[in-house]
């Protein structure tokens, strides 16, 4: 083991300890020249080097439970340095994974890319060009968004307008238009910009310009067949108002939480591992049935297409109500609110998460959890914890997700322009039954194959 201190002491260590041909060794040190740095381990081969009949080969320990390209950089740059010091390239590097695995790269398979990486980001130390904060879909994880955020702010960029996308901004800059404060005064066609597609962006910002100092505002957007309020049906006895909560993070993901407002009352189905998440969706499902047979004109409304895209990834991978969810999609049972928010209306909030969207119905919020990543996090903690009350605050977090939700369906029917409501698609009980049928012939079929059984749900699936 080399004892922790200075690198450039720890590299000379390091030198003399491989010069000696242990098995191990714990610790090893680099420094040459811009990169060093403290390898968890170096193991001996038995193949010959400026060492003697031997060499040595990086490994290195991590939490995950699969090489990561990190890893990757990080065990090329300690194989280049080792092999500065025994004179030849090893051939390979390990990472010994969190579930006690072990990952095997050859070197070479990652050495050309890895270097150019190095030199790239040696060249830009030596001569950095400046650079600017662009909104990217890691936004949500990254360290530096706050900063992020104030540079926008401070700059009045074109990233707070809702909804812009990097072409549009793009094509705004090269038309001189650099900030929201000028984009909402905007009257000259901007180059390779659709008409309409300006209009709606100057609306949006001329919204945001006047928040900035005002109350909430929104302008209905011109119809579309099809889009926004079209989408919107009448209210009806029995409306369902519904939110998941998922994790992420745990292994194979995990939908934990499925919220149900209705009748003034918040009904919740937690799961906690995949057995309690095919029960909790078995529930659901079953409750949607119930409901929708005492109440035949019944919707189910959520904002945003998680829940439908989380619905359907369950019910195919535990072979559990495909054919009854199928049956409500066909049905038109789901509403998609924000749907109907993106195509009806523009409004003067910086995006259209439902949370901003409540600026328009007066709703505040005050608990613990007020994010779903926040949700995530506390969940995490919760499994850490056992703490009932992280469980409680996540409820009574989706809980209001779920009344929330009806309230932004009651002002949406109360601005609604006048006209048709759409109706529900012709019952598709009888074509349920069909699939039903079908899948158990399936299984029937299979069964009677004399196949071993996992060889049977392969073909099934």
């Amino acid at each position: 083991e080399i004892a922790r201190g200075k690198l450039g002491e720890n590299a000379e260590a390091t030198r003399a300890a491989l010069a000696a041909g242990p098995d191990v060794v714990f610790q090893g040190a680099f420094l040459s020249g811009n990169w060093g740095g403290w390898s968890d381990f170096l193991e001996r081969v038995e193949t010959p080097s400026a060492l003697g009949p031997f060499s040595y080969e990086v490994a290195d320990t991590k939490l995950k439970r699969r090489a990561d390209p990190k890893h990757v950089l990080q065990l090329v740059l300690y194989s280049d340095l080792l092999a500065e010091i025994q004179g030849v390239v090893p051939e390979f590097a390990h990472v010994e994974l969190g579930d006690g695995t072990r990952a095997t790269l050859r070197v070479a398979d990652y050495s050309s890319y890895a270097r150019m990486a190095r030199q790239r980001l040696e060249a830009f130390v030596a001569d950095p060009q400046p650079t600017r904060p662009v909104p990217c879909a890691d936004c949500g994880l990254c360290r530096w968004a706050e900063h992020c955020n104030s540079v926008w702010h401070a700059e009045d960029s074109l990233f707070n307008v809702a909804n812009i996308s990097r072409g549009q901004v793009k094509k705004l800059e090269a038309a001189g238009v650099h900030t929201l404060a000028a984009l909402s005064t905007l009257d000259h066609p901007v180059r390779g910009m659709a008409e309409n597609t300006q209009t709606r962006l100057v609306t949006q910002a001329r919204l945001q310009q006047a928040r900035k100092t005002g109350e909430p505002d929104f302008e209905l957007r011109a119809p579309e067949p099809g889009k926004g309020f079209d989408l919107l049906p009448e209210p009806q006895p029995g409306d369902l108002f519904y939110d998941i909560e998922g994790d992420p993070h745990y292994e194979g993901g995990l939908e934990y939480l499925h919220g149900i407002w209705f009748d003034g009352a918040f009904k919740a189905f937690w799961a906690h591992d995949h057995d309690a998440e095919a029960r909790a969706l078995s529930d659901l499902l079953a409750f949607f049935r119930a409901r929708i047979s005492q109440y035949p004109t019944a919707r189910i409304y959520h904002y945003a297409p998680y829940e439908i895209t989380a619905l359907k990834r369950l019910t195919t991978k535990y072979g559990i109500g495909e054919a009854f969810l199928d049956r409500l999609l066909r049905e038109r049972r789901f509403v998609d609110l924000f749907a109907v928010v993106r195509g009806g209306l523009i409004g003067s909030e910086p995006n259209y998460s439902i949370k901003s969207m409540e600026a328009f119905y007066d709703r505040k919020r005050d608990g613990e959890v007020k994010t779903a990543g926040g949700s995530v996090v506390a969940y995490e903690r919760w499994r850490e914890t056992q703490d009932q009350q992280i469980l409680d605050e996540i409820e009574d977090y989706n809980r209001i997700d779920c009344i929330s939700t009806e309230e932004l369906r009651d002002w949406l029917v109360g601005i609604r322009p006048t006209g048709p409501w759409p109706t529900l698609a012709p019952d598709a009980g009888g074509k349920e039954v069909e699939e039903d049928a079908n899948t158990q012939a399936l299984r029937n079929m299979l069964a009677g194959s004399g196949l071993p059984e996992a060889r049977q749900d392969m073909l099934f699936n």
